[in-house]
């Protein structure tokens, strides 16, 4: 082996064997902090040797649970044993899915195994792990996810040779320093070389340690928000940000329709503009959430997966399309185009999305059911003939602005509206008709009235709406407005036949001292709409006229 030469402190050999195991230890928290992965030195009785290095959040708390430090005992609490007995380095993945090694090391004739991974090299381990263990109330909040390595399979095994060469040159070289004259010191080349090894890899393995670190600092803080457009437009900026891209976009499956939609999208370019709906194995993004397998595409000028009249759209050479999932259920895909520096993206791209998708996946979920409920509570609110609220929405919101009435005097009134001779239109012109004599009524009164106000169908041809801030007097000269708005308006069959004109009776109440409740409300302005329909219909009541009638 090239041996290079190089001065160390000198070192009697009765404190060498000591000194080479402490200059070990401080090897091998260099190589933990370098690679990001946990390693350990482990003694004949299967205890650690110094410290744990850069040591996993998730064994710090299961190691220490009743429930699962039994099992923890049985994976790597065994490993020392199992690792002298092969002779050989040895892996093995853990009860939480974590991947680990333990190599054998000779000291001075003594064995130590040096136990090192700790860390997930695939998503599915990740989801099971999260899966199969939410009952701990730190995996639900997050707090044992803070320090949790994920690597692919090769890093793993390359990191686990590095390991393995450093530790053998550190004490070959150990060995070799006893037999020599200290002036003659001589150090092997491969323990040079494994140190630049170490330096080859810290500056990709640290990128990708703040990148999840942001990510996962960033996941904190979405968590806090349940609208759809927010929550999403942060998701791509974050990844944006992370993978360098100039363009990303969210697709989410309907699942009813079989369709893809685009949901939110950032950067010019046709993704950010119009309607964009694909069905599940459509290129490019629905074809693959139907394959299941991300497209990594690194020239679209080369690639035949990419048709030429897709290549134009692109300003960079290079795009990514990437299947949401969970478990076997489809979610969507995100697609990122135009890297910022130019260049295509890479493999790393990918583990990096693979790591983040199942945090991507929960979002979606959570923001699509939260959406769904919004979408079941508004129908469980609105009329469905005429989309305007039911009695029931009506009934809350008079409740709540009568309530405002008594505590700040603010003037309140009510409208009750009947739709004169509903009963003609059925017979004459069948049902159909006579639901759209309701329909263009409820956009007569829709387009009538204040924001603040709130016009609902009340039952069968009764409309009710609801004026806060308005007095009686004000309220007279709205329903009148409205009576001649209707009045004045030609409605039509569904085969654009003339109905005629269709004129409303209107009863107007407000709050005050004979009317202290939403009930009394309602009531008075039935009486009053009872009022009107005696007087001929097509007119307007006030109930302060029926008091003074009485």
């Amino acid at each position: 082996m090239e041996k290079t030469s190089i001065n160390f402190a000198p070192a009697t050999a009765e404190s060498q064997p000591e000194n080479s195991l402490a200059g070990w230890l401080r090897l091998q928290k260099t190589l933990a902090e370098r690679s990001g992965i946990s390693l350990a030195a482990l003694s004949r009785d299967g205890a650690v040797i110094g410290r744990i290095e850069n040591d996993n959040s998730i064994c710090q708390t299961l190691r220490v649970d009743p429930s699962y430090a039994p099992l923890c005992a049985a994976d790597c609490g065994t490993a020392y044993d199992r690792a002298t007995q092969a002779g050989q380095c040895i892996g093995y993945t853990c009860h939480a899915g974590l991947s680990c090694f333990a190599t054998p090391v000779d000291v001075s004739g003594k064995q130590i195994v040096i136990l090192g991974g700790r860390a997930f090299i695939s998503r599915t381990n990740y989801e099971n792990f999260l899966d199969n263990y939410d009952e701990l109330s730190q995996v639900r909040s997050g707090e044992c996810l803070r320090n949790v390595s994920f690597v692919r399979p090769t890093e793993l095994e390359q990191t686990s040779m590095l390991v393995i060469s450093t530790a053998d040159s550190h004490f070959a070289s150990c060995e070799a320093q006893r037999a020599l004259p200290v002036e003659a010191e001589e150090v092997p080349r491969g323990l040079l070389d494994a140190h630049l090894e170490i330096i080859r890899l810290t500056d990709q393995l640290e990128s990708r340690k703040r990148a999840l670190g942001q990510f996962y600092d960033f996941l904190r803080g979405v968590a806090s928000t349940l609208d759809s457009q927010r929550a999403y437009h942060h998701v791509l900026a974050k990844f944006r940000e992370i993978l360098h891209a100039g363009r990303s976009s969210l697709m989410v499956l309907n699942e009813d329709s079989g369709e893809l939609r685009l949901e939110a999208a950032l950067g010019s370019g046709p993704e950010s503009t119009g309607p964009v709906r694909l069905r599940l194995g459509e290129p490019i993004a629905g074809a693959v959430l139907q394959s299941g397998s991300p497209l990594l595409v690194t020239d679209v000028q080369t690639d035949g997966r990419v048709s030429h009249n897709r290549s134009a759209a692109y300003k960079s050479c290079s795009f990514i399309s990437y299947p949401i999932t969970v478990g076997q259920r489809k979610v969507g895909v995100v697609n990122l185009t135009d890297r910022l520096d130019g260049g295509p993206f890479r493999e790393e791209d990918l583990s990096m999305l693979d790591l983040m998708s199942p945090h991507l996946a929960l979002i979606i979920d959570r923001t699509e059911w939260h959406r769904r409920a919004e979408a079941y509570q508004r129908m469980s609110l609105t009329d469905p003939l005429t989309s305007l609220p039911n009695r029931r929405y009506l009934e809350d919101r008079l409740f709540e602005e009568v309530e405002r009435s008594k505590r700040y005097g603010t003037p309140l009134s009510f409208l009750i509206i009947d739709v004169d001779h509903f009963k003609n239109f059925n017979d004459i012109h069948g049902h159909t008709n006579a639901d759209r004599v309701l329909i263009k009524t409820a956009q007569i009164l829709r387009g009538s009235v204040r924001a603040i106000d709130t016009a609902a169908r009340f039952a069968g041809d009764e409309f009710c709406v609801v004026l806060p801030e308005t007095d009686i007097r004000a309220a007279a000269s709205i329903a009148e407005r409205l009576r001649s708005s209707v009045n004045r308006t030609e409605f039509q069959t569904e085969r654009d036949e003339s109905i005629g004109n269709v004129s409303i009776s209107i009863g107007v109440t407000s709050f005050g001292p004979a009317c202290q409740s939403p009930l009394s409300i309602i009531q008075a302005a039935d009486r009053a709409l009872y009022r009107a329909k005696t007087r001929g219909r097509n007119c307007v009541s006030v109930f302060e006229e029926l008091n003074s009638a009485i």
